[in-house]
């Protein structure tokens, strides 16, 4: 998905949307969700627009007719050996306007920050539904040992 399609659906600007380590990218361990990093101070500022996810939805078709589920984080600190982010889930056209836990979310993401990092024991904890006053904890850590079949895999448990 192109950054200036993303910016749009959540009424963040292109700048916004951080691709230093790698850009929207579509990944799943089951469910597909477009994930995004964006700047820590954009991601309290995302709001879904519904008419631009559904244009939206009409050019980026990746995951399916009418579906486009967005899962944002933020880099935040790292504490206790653990990577500390915030995320927030949209998918307005599914009829979910905003997700307070997400695991299903939260783990392709932990899988694809791991394939990036090389590091099999990185762990990673994930603050979501804060902004709707429903804040959850992710934790996520590696599960089996990479291979080249599958060269990240995460486990994940939520503590809301």
């Amino acid at each position: 998905m192109s950054v200036d399609l993303l910016a749009g659906c959540i009424g963040l600007k292109s700048g916004d949307i951080v691709v230093a380590a790698h850009r929207p990218v579509v990944a799943s361990v089951g469910n597909s969700f477009c994930i995004a990093e964006v700047a820590a101070d954009a991601l309290s500022r995302a709001l879904p627009d519904i008419g631009r996810f559904r244009e939206a939805a009409k050019s980026f078709t990746a995951l399916g007719a009418n579906r486009l589920p967005l899962y944002l984080y933020a880099r935040d600190d790292v504490r206790d050996g653990a990577d500390r982010l915030r995320a927030r889930m949209f998918s307005p056209l599914s009829g979910t306007t905003e997700d307070p836990a997400t695991g299903s979310a939260a783990t392709p993401l932990a899988a694809l920050l791991l394939s990036l990092t090389g590091d099999p024991e990185r762990r990673y904890e994930i603050r979501q539904g804060v902004e709707m006053g429903r804040p959850s904890l992710l934790c996520a850590r590696p599960g089996a040992a990479p291979t080249a079949s599958a060269p990240a895999s995460a486990a994940a448990a939520c503590r809301c």
